[in-house]
């Protein structure tokens, strides 16, 4: 008895320095707060969508004020890409050395009308988010073998120096408004539960 007495007086300090369990499979604020987190240090680049260069605009695009048409001169105009007339219809926007640097050469993934997510192999980036605070998230629930739940949280942003410019911010209104809202706008992200603990999984809600 005397040895097991002596073994619990051990064993506590041990778990209080050690820990005796990460109980990572847990659904909890820190274990959750842990899955977003590693999630967006490797899928948190925030881009425009701007993945294959260079970019060609025609006299009839141009007229017609596509998206490209609008933003690649305030592009060009802040310095990340320059332009060549390249015929009688067309200009080619290009990256600059300084658009360069904000080009991410790794897998990105986009969604199209139909909910089909695509990955590409870059993109133009424009901040990398965090987490700032879990909210909630939903009870979990097996689905195909695998436990999941879809987390709610806040984030912040360390935004590029030129979406400040305020024609960025009116051409690309998406990009403004996630810039601003760091702290405040709720985004949910899918995680599930692995033999290391949760773990986020690409893909859009």
């Amino acid at each position: 008895m005397k040895k097991l007495n002596w073994l619990k007086v051990w064993w506590l300090p041990v778990c209080l320095v050690a820990g005796c369990s990460t109980h990572s499979d847990e659904p909890n604020r820190e274990n959750f707060t842990v899955a977003v987190s590693n999630f967006l240090d490797e899928h948190g680049d925030m881009c425009i969508g701007k993945v294959k260069w260079p970019i060609d605009i025609t006299k009839d695009e141009a007229r017609q004020r596509t998206a490209n048409s609008l933003q690649l001169p305030v592009m060009e105009k802040i310095g990340l890409v320059r332009k060549q007339q390249i015929s009688d219809s067309t200009m080619r926007y290009t990256l600059s050395d300084e658009g360069k640097k904000y080009y991410l050469h790794k897998p990105l993934p986009s969604m199209a009308a139909n909910g089909t997510v695509t990955m590409h192999d870059g993109d133009v980036c424009y901040g990398k988010l965090h987490v700032d605070k879990i909210i909630g998230w939903e009870p979990p629930h097996e689905v195909n073998g695998s436990e999941r739940t879809v987390i709610t949280y806040t984030y912040m942003i360390d935004p590029a120096p030129w979406t400040k410019d305020s024609d960025v911010q009116r051409v690309f209104p998406v990009v403004a408004m996630i810039v601003r809202s760091g702290g405040t706008l709720q985004l949910k992200q899918v995680v599930v539960l692995t033999k290391d603990g949760w773990k986020g999984e690409i893909g859009f809600i």
